[in-house]
């Protein structure tokens, strides 16, 4: 069996719990002062490495993109899409998601917009720390 399947079938895997969201001013400031962002549709995606092995997700939605109602939706939709997508895409990031006024998207325009952004990041950011699996296994010991 694939382990997609296989994780496919854990009902733990679509859950979004606290550790799944990105919490406070810090943490937003600290995404954001990143500078490493990407942008498709009306989402604009920042990335920060993180030291946890999954993704967290914040969202920051302004008031030009409507009134409580419409923003709530709009978080809830693009929160849908990151929660039933999220194992499909590289792990190990801090996501902030600034959304744009636009007319409402369906959830797999929204999972789309995401995975051209997350991925695009993570191409970024490993670009920028060319860190291999092999660097980070154990060192030769020294000879003696």
């Amino acid at each position: 069996m694939h382990w997609r399947n296989r994780d496919s079938m854990n009902p733990s895997r679509f859950t979004f719990g606290s550790n799944d969201r990105l919490k406070g001013r810090r943490a937003f400031a600290a995404v954001h002062g990143a500078r490493t962002r990407r942008e498709s549709g009306p989402l604009l995606v920042y990335a920060l490495p993180n030291e946890v092995d999954h993704l967290r997700l914040g969202i920051s939605i302004g008031k030009r993109c409507g009134n409580a109602v419409r923003r709530n939706r709009l978080k809830r939709l693009i929160r849908e899409a990151f929660r039933l997508h999220r194992a499909d895409w590289p792990g190990g990031y801090d996501l902030m998601v600034v959304v744009r006024p636009h007319d409402e998207l369906t959830v797999t325009d929204y999972a789309s917009h995401l995975e051209d952004t997350i991925g695009r990041l993570d191409q970024q950011w490993r670009k920028q720390n060319p860190m291999t699996s092999e660097s980070s296994e154990d060192p030769l010991p020294p000879d003696s």
